[in-house]
């Protein structure tokens, strides 16, 4: 599949899908009970209706329209499950054009979103004649697919016979805002947790206070909107000689700021006058999350976490956490920070028939801001 790029990011070019959606496939389906195909965006609806009715909820139009039809990489490409007998929508699986390269070198890539199948179709064999239709196509084929089961969907992920290969569980850290609070709600008995948590709030506040009072000489400003000048700090700061995922700010923009639910405090880092580097921090309910930190040093990156908590407070969230690879370069700052090592149920899984490099979770870098559940 030919990728058009700005070096390692992808560029501005019009979106491909409708040479995806026309380009002929070699692929019937062997069940005779269905039919599997590619959706058209006319279809998206009767998709949304499939994905609240698998899950059992109701995800706002406007969140699901922003990661089908908003995304600046294209729209979302679709394969969908239809019953023969009825014409009703059985199964569906979302795949999202997604940044990634291998150092400067862009790499076709596929983040799985929705992918679910109508409960009483549940067991009866139609999730591998959905795969195999998808792999007939060539494009879908030498892409790489990435997704984020947790350990149940990972393993049966993991036992299919189509090439996706699970790995993990993907690190994570918390750090507790208001430990007592954290611990209630975990089942602690109220005193006990009130006792617990001011003992822990005030020697993580001393410990975080001076393991990250490293001298910045330089400025911390919010961010309200991404220029293309950022994109040369993505690079300078989270290039990786093996696989990264480069968001240019055109889906800076869009991954963060055009979010219709979810809420993101950015800032910069300025010395000089001059960016050097940028944080963006998931906000509101119970936990925040780490979704992006282009660091050029240590020292730049302290400062952004000694902001990154302070946001974390100030929107009252009871712990703030990090998912990260295991040779993610900030890890040193965040065990500085008072960040907890915890047990994660987060997995990564990986199709890649042109890239089997990319089968090493050691090699990758990345954060939330790439994971599914967006």
């Amino acid at each position: 599949m030919r990728v058009a790029t700005n070096g390692p990011f992808l560029s501005g070019s019009a979106d491909r899908f409708d040479e995806w959606f026309h380009l002929p496939i070699d692929f019937v389906s062997p069940d005779p009970r269905v039919a599997v195909r590619r959706a058209r965006p006319t279809e998206f609806e009767r998709i949304y209706d499939a994905v609240d009715e698998a899950f059992a909820t109701k995800r706002p139009r406007a969140w699901y329209d922003w990661l089908y039809r908003r995304n600046p990489h294209g729209v979302a490409r679709c394969w969908v499950v239809v019953e023969e007998a009825t014409g009703r929508l059985v199964a569906t699986q979302a795949g999202c054009p997604w940044p990634l390269a291998s150092g400067s070198r862009p790499v076709a890539a596929i983040l799985s979103a929705d992918w679910v199948i109508a409960p009483d179709w549940r067991g009866r064999g139609i999730n591998e004649v959905r795969r195999e239709a998808r792999n007939a196509h060539p494009w879908d084929y030498a892409s790489v697919r990435i997704g984020w089961p947790n350990a149940r969907s990972g393993t049966a992920t993991s036992r299919s016979s189509f090439g996706d290969q699970v790995h993990g569980p993907i690190p994570r850290a918390v750090f507790l805002l208001r430990p007592a609070e954290y611990l209630r709600r975990r089942g602690w008995p109220r005193r006990l947790s009130a006792v617990a948590g001011r003992i822990t709030d005030a020697t993580l506040a001393t410990w975080t206070a001076l393991r990250l009072d490293r001298q910045f000489d330089g400025t911390i400003e919010p961010i309200q909107q991404f220029d293309s000048g950022y994109d040369a700090v993505t690079e300078r700061c989270m290039r990786w000689e093996k696989y990264w995922l480069p968001h240019d700010a055109a889906f800076l923009n869009w991954r963060y700021f055009a979010h219709p639910v979810f809420e993101y405090r950015a800032c910069a880092a300025i010395v000089d006058g001059a960016v050097v580097g940028y944080c963006v921090v998931q906000v509101g309910g119970e936990r925040a999350w780490l979704a992006e930190l282009a660091a050029p040093s240590a020292r730049v990156a302290a400062a952004f976490m000694r902001w990154a908590i302070a946001i974390a407070r100030e929107a009252d969230c009871t712990n703030f956490a990090v998912y990260a690879p295991p040779r993610w370069r900030h890890w040193q700052v965040l065990r500085r920070a008072g960040f907890a090592r915890v047990s994660s149920n987060l997995f990564m899984s990986l199709f890649a028939s042109q890239e089997p490099d990319c089968q090493e979770l050691d090699g990758w870098q990345f954060l939330a801001g790439d994971i599914d559940g967006l």
